[in-house]
């Protein structure tokens, strides 16, 4: 089972293209530099669960840039 589950992540960022990128983009940073944590306890040990409780926790938040739209 997913955690955070999807609906608690789309609360906050409600597109799942964007959870998906911000994950992935927060879990590349994290394995290039696994100290640099933003939460005291994760539920996950992997990077990208990692990033995605830190999403649930409105701790990291895609950057969206308007001027291609």
């Amino acid at each position: 089972m997913l955690y955070p589950p999807l609906h608690q992540l789309q609360d906050k960022i409600n597109s799942k293209y964007l959870i998906a990128t911000t994950a992935a983009k927060r879990a590349r940073e994290l394995q290039a530099d696994p100290d640099h944590l933003l939460l005291d306890r994760y539920e996950s040990k992997k990077t990208v669960g990692r990033a995605l409780e830190e999403i649930a926790a409105s701790k990291i938040h895609p950057h969206v840039d308007e001027s291609h739209f």
